[in-house]
This record gives structure tokens, sequence and C-alpha cells, in this order.
């Protein structure tokens, strides 16, 4: 892409499709994404699913079986497998694969999950919850972690440090020049998410951010094409 600046769906294309759903990530590669957000949570029967909150309709997914979940939503197909949607994803070229660990016990299950994409797709595996990072980072696995924050912190460089991180995956509104040059100075990514305002992207952009996370990729396209 121009600007070598990832564009990366949100949940997938978000704005136009069922978050989370096989839908909305080939909609995301259709529309020129170039990558994807997606968010992992493990069930009571070690089944991993991709969906955002940590309950359905209720239920809460730590502690019901993959079988006894509904449909996220009236008339939509079961919530999708992580599996499913990393096939997905492999079939249209090497994507980039921002996996956001929600809830988890179990990292070695999930990890022997993800070990047969990692020549298939750019796999980064990172989460807000740094407990759950702590746990990564003792056994990566080979894996490339990142953190993702909504505000730097005093030490940017240093939290990245304490897991091993290679990116720091922060909300739009706390990234700054100066922060980029930071980050790249130390050898690190920088991404900003939900970026969906036009002027905004272009801001980032001319940080040069490694990475927009939309919920329109498509926008996102045409800005990094302008």
């Amino acid at each position: 892409m121009p600007k070598n600046v990832l564009n990366l769906a949100h949940r997938g294309a978000s704005a136009r499709a069922p978050e989370n759903s096989a839908a909305a990530f080939r909609l995301a590669m259709d529309l020129g994404a170039n990558g994807v957000e997606l968010d992992i949570h493990e069930t009571a029967d070690g089944r991993f699913i991709v969906h955002h909150d940590a309950d359905i309709h209720g239920i809460e997914i730590a502690r019901a079986r993959l079988a006894d979940l509904p449909p996220p939503s009236r008339g939509a197909l079961p919530v999708p497998e992580c599996v499913e949607i990393l096939d997905i994803l492999a079939d249209r070229g090497r994507a980039a694969v921002f996996v956001e660990i929600k809830g988890m016990r179990s990292w070695p299950d999930l990890r022997a999950i993800l070990d047969p994409y990692r020549e298939r797709l750019r796999l980064r595996v990172m989460s807000f919850d740094l407990e759950i990072m702590e746990r990564i980072a003792a056994d990566p696995g080979g894996h490339v972690l990142g953190v993702i924050a909504r505000e730097p912190g005093p030490d940017p460089v240093a939290l990245l440090d304490q897991f091993g991180a290679s990116l720091l995956s922060l909300r739009q509104d706390a990234v700054t020049p100066a922060l980029a040059d930071l980050l790249h100075a130390a050898g690190r990514e920088l991404h900003a998410w939900t970026v969906n305002d036009r002027a905004r992207m272009r801001e980032l952009a001319d940080m040069k951010v490694d990475g927009l996370i939309s919920d329109r990729p498509d926008i996102v396209k045409a800005v990094l094409l302008d």
C-alpha cells in the first residue's frame, strides 16, 4: 500500500457487515484491506471463537460450551470459530491478522491453533490485558506480540520491552508525531484504532503510523491512494 501503512479492518468491514462475522472479513478483503483485527474468547470446552464481548445475550462465553452459545444476533449464523476466520483470510493471501485476545485460559492451546498459520498469514498476537500478555510472553513460541492501550503511558518502549512486544496498538486520539518518532527510533511499530474519519486518517498516515485500524477499509484505501 502507498505510504507503507497497513489497512486493517476493525472486526472486519464492520460498518457494512456484522462485526467479527465471516461476511465482515470477506468483505474487508474485497474492499481493499490488507489486514484485519479480530477478537478471541475461549469457551468452557476449550474452543476459540471470534467475538468481542465476554457474553452473548447474557451467556458468559468462558462458562459456556460452544454448542450452547446462541448466534450473536437474530437470524445470524453461529458465532465463528477462530480457525474458520483464519482459513478465510489465508485463502485471500498473506494478510496481516491482529489477534486480540479478550479471554483465554490456555495460551498453549491457542498457540497450537495459530501455529499452522504463521507461514500463511502475518499474525500479531496482542491484548489489553497485561496478565494475559505476561502469560504469552513467558513462552511466545515465535509469535510476534503487541500491546493494546488507550494511552501510551510514561514510557511506551519500556511497556513493550516488558513483554518482548514489537508493536503498540493505540487509541487513535492518543497518537502524536512525537510518539510515532519515539517508537520508530526504537524499532517498534505504532498502529492506531479505531479511525473512521478521513481527515484523521490522513493525519495519521502523515505521522507514518504503521497501520490504520478502521471499520471502513474502503475509505482507508481511498485515503492511502490519494
